[in-house]
């Protein structure tokens, strides 16, 4: 049966790609961002956890499995980035003039990145990535012949855990049968905050 579920959200789908800048992120304290703002038309990702695992040996024989998390990097492949969201996700200026100046990112900022992926059960699936960078997408330019061929960006990034919480990534399925509606309903207005309280009985 839970191969039958599993097999049953398969993700088809890539949709809704918004980023929010993070503002603040104190260890044992909290985290805030800013309100999630549209980041690019989405066309694919690409998630890495880069996991380790380490067997430890003992009298000769395996005797201990260890696991660690490391860096989680992303790909993305986008449309293209509007002039004020790439200004504000790499840490760029915009002159008087409305020109993009791609000078030094020293200020650029942690965000958190959400996006949701159709499965093949007919719901979708929810993420927060809750604190990374991106890096500039990558830029090809073509002269047009017989046929045209578009050119799309791809945007790259690692995120890595809060010092808030420890927290590195959330994920939800749409059809899940335990989850609050308002979960999914609020997904791309603020960045999720994850509620881990004793439940009143």
């Amino acid at each position: 049966m839970d191969g039958q579920q599993q097999t049953g959200k398969m993700t088809v789908g890539l949709k809704d790609l918004y980023y929010a800048k993070l503002l603040t992120d104190v260890k044992d304290g909290t985290t805030t961002y800013a309100v999630p703002k549209r980041l690019a038309g989405a066309i694919n990702a690409n998630l890495n956890p880069n996991g380790t695992q380490t067997t430890v040996y003992v009298d000769d024989v395996p005797a201990e499995s260890v696991s660690s998390q490391g860096l989680l990097e992303i790909e993305l492949g986008i449309d293209a980035l509007p002039k004020d969201v790439a200004a504000e996700v790499f840490g760029y200026r915009i002159d008087n003039n409305g020109v993009l100046a791609e000078g030094s990112s020293q200020s650029q900022p942690y965000i958190a990145l959400a996006f949701r992926s159709e499965t093949t059960d007919g719901g979708y699936k929810y993420v927060w990535l809750y604190k990374g960078k991106l890096q500039p997408p990558s830029e090809e330019f073509q002269t047009k012949g017989e046929s045209v061929e578009i050119k799309t960006g791809t945007v790259s990034g690692q995120f890595v855990n809060r010092a808030s919480d420890g927290e590195k990534k959330m994920s939800v399925h749409s059809n899940d049968t335990d989850i609050e509606p308002t979960v999914i309903t609020e997904w791309f207005t603020k960045v999720y905050t994850p509620d881990f309280s004793t439940p009143s009985v």
